[in-house]
């Protein structure tokens, strides 16, 4: 029998780089060799603490799930084709989230280095990097289409300042409004920076946040052409989904001050519409059927339906597609937690008292915001041992119940993880593109929620549980590599005991001998003595642990 970890490891046996140059060239290697180093420090906890292959290596699902992670907290950006949207971590490539444009031969290299042999940190830092370029090369795309419209050329002539910010305004008053700019006509965008202001009230600010980074970019610059304003349109993408998710956070604690019970995370829905009917707040006006599909809405009690506040704000519904590779989405705080757990663990699964004790050391996922430590309840401490009893002793920390027990810790804060499948997260826009239906609740259907929440409250939980959405049904990142850990430790284990069983019988039979010598000795010479009669010595062969005399 051969075990997991005796399998011979595979090595690709060249270095991506190299072989990434051969396809897309001298500056596409030196763009991405400049942003390595600072990916794969933004990676390394994760990629560490997820559960690889016998190389040491990431598998589809995990690397997928950690490129999702790093372009969320490092941009606010959800990547199509790395975001799950409701799905299993391996139903589709990271690669895909590369788009058409990659040339196929660049594809089949991270294709191939993927299936075949994972990747390593470097490899998927490489990757991130490769994406970010991608990025930067449509960004470049839609900002020559927008020198067009305002009649401005991409060689020769250098702008002044407010040129310079008339260019960048016009590519981003279609960004904000989540418009194609490659598509839209010159009258169109010039139409969409006329009537932003309309359309988006907080324009003034994004101006402002727009002069910042140009001014970062291009300090003490008086004049900028096509190049110029390419940097700094590139900054502007990265530092945006940062930048606004500050609206996030004002939604969050608007939803918070509403909270049906302290520390559940929950609203009910009448109290939901109520902010949308009688404080002026639009955003809180998705019908039942669309809060249903998005994965927010607690229906554990039938007769008072309430929304996940973390479900509703980091949900699509709250997105803006601003490209054609990703849209910009409210960055989850629990998801910044993780990453601090990750880095304590240093490993994908540990013990429940492990857990419990680095949980309990960690500060609040939103400490920064006035979120306070919580002591976890008696039943909380035991639903971890029920995880850590249904995986042999060890709780997976990228797994469906271990992301379960964590809302339930911080539930204000830690979305509720659904099973795959059961939910379809897609943005407004697209929901409404499936279904032909508004994602708007009609007027009846706010009244109706609205009168039924008048004078109900659920009775507050006791037991330290948010709500009684709980269930043992797991779903891992990557099941494929988390059983081959396990299997491999208790390979290892199986090793270890048996050279310790070994070691001391051995030390048994050593010590027996050195017993049986010492008496032999003994008797020979006072035999020798006795008798006077200078007869040799007799011998002993020991034969594990019999004595034959010679």
């Amino acid at each position: 029998l051969k075990f997991l970890s005796d399998v011979q490891v595979r090595s690709p046996g060249t270095s991506i780089l190299p072989e990434l140059e051969k396809v897309m060239g001298s500056d596409h290697r030196r763009t991405t060799e400049a942003r390595v180093a600072n990916l794969e420090e933004a990676l390394r906890s994760t990629f560490v603490s997820l559960p690889k292959n016998e190389r040491g290596a990431l598998r589809p699902p995990a690397a997928r799930h950690a490129l999702h992670r790093l372009f969320m907290q490092l941009h606010g950006w959800q990547v199509m084709g790395l975001h799950a949207g409701g799905d299993t971590w391996d139903a589709a490539s990271p690669v895909e989230a590369l788009g058409e444009r990659l040339p196929d031969d660049a594809r089949r290299l991270f294709e191939t280095r993927l299936k075949e042999y994972g990747l390593d940190l470097h490899e998927l830092a490489v990757l991130a990097a490769t994406l970010e370029n991608m990025v930067h090369a449509e960004a470049d795309v839609r900002l020559a289409a927008t020198f067009q419209a305002v009649e401005q050329p991409m060689q020769g002539k250098q702008m002044n300042g407010s040129e310079a910010d008339h260019v960048i305004d016009t590519y981003m008053a279609s960004f904000v409004m989540g418009a194609n700019l490659s598509s839209l006509s010159k009258e169109e965008l010039l139409e969409n920076e006329r009537s932003i202001l309309e359309f988006y009230p907080t324009w003034p600010e994004t101006q402002g946040f727009l002069r910042q980074v140009q001014a970062q970019v291009m300090p003490n610059a008086a004049t900028f052409g096509f190049e110029e304003v390419s940097h700094a349109v590139a900054e502007i993408g990265e530092q945006y989904g940062r930048w606004q998710n500050s609206e996030c956070v004002g939604l969050h604690q608007t939803l918070l001050e509403h909270e049906e019970h302290p520390n559940t995370g929950r609203i009910r829905l009448g109290d939901f519409y109520g902010l949308a009917v009688n404080h002026g707040k639009f955003q809180f006006s998705e019908s039942v059927s669309y809060l249903r599909q998005l994965g927010a809405l607690d229906e554990s009690e039938p007769s008072n339906l309430r929304v996940m506040i973390p479900n509703w704000i980091y949900g699509p519904n709250n997105c803006l597609a601003s490209s054609g590779y990703y849209a910009v989405c409210c960055i989850d705080v629990c998801d910044g937690y993780m990453n601090k757990l990750e880095r304590e663990l240093g490993s994908h699964d540990a013990s429940a008292e492990q857990l419990l004790q680095v949980v309990a050391a960690l500060p609040d996922p939103a400490a920064d915001l006035g979120g306070k430590n919580r002591t976890v309840s008696p039943a909380l401490q035991r639903r971890l041992e029920e995880i850590a009893e249904h995986h042999n002793g060890r709780v997976p920390i990228h797994g469906r119940l271990f992301a379960q027990w964590m809302h339930h810790v911080h539930p204000r804060w830690c979305p509720y993880p659904h099973m795959s499948g059961t939910i379809a997260p897609r943005r407004a826009e697209e929901q409404e593109a499936v279904t032909g239906m508004k994602v708007s609740a009609q007027s009846d259907e706010i009244r109706q929620h609205m009168e039924q929440s008048e004078g109900r409250k659920s009775s507050a939980p006791t037991d330290g549980m948010c709500s009684s959405m709980w269930s043992m049904e797991e779903e891992l990142v990557d099941s494929v590599a988390h059983e081959r850990a396990k299997t491999s430790r208790e390979h290892n284990s199986g090793f270890a005991r048996a050279g310790f069983r070994g070691l001391f019988f051995a030390s048994a039979i050593i010590s027996m001998v050195m017993a049986l010598a010492k008496l032999i000795t003994k008797d020979t010479l006072m035999d020798s003595v006795g008798s006077g009669t200078g007869k040799k010595p007799a011998f002993a062969c020991v034969d594990i642990g019999q004595t034959y005399a010679v």
